[in-house]
């Protein structure tokens, strides 16, 4: 029997993808957004998604979205790179 949830995980996974390649692309464009969230620094980020994603709306699609804002296609690379690091920091021996 397929549920509800079942069907979401494809959509779940892809967010992550374009999500972890849009981060980071703002990292690359904004600089050390830990240290200013850090800070309580929010506008950066947000300005950055304003300009870079948010006013698009449905212009493009994702796939064409993504090759916009990062300059290239969707890629599994920068969710590794995020998934590494924070397996590097919790399981630090």
């Amino acid at each position: 029997m397929e549920h509800g949830r079942d069907r979401l995980f494809p959509t779940y996974s892809l967010g992550n993808l374009y999500s972890a390649q849009f981060f980071e692309q703002a990292r690359k464009d904004i600089g050390d957004l830990d240290a200013q969230f850090a800070r309580g620094e929010f506008a950066p980020l947000l300005g950055w998604l304003r300009d870079k994603i948010h006013r698009h709306g449905k212009r493009y699609t994702a796939k064409q979205l993504v090759q916009r804002v990062t300059g290239r296609d969707l890629s599994a690379e920068p969710l590794m790179r995020h998934l590494e690091q924070n397996a590097r920091e919790f399981y630090t021996v």
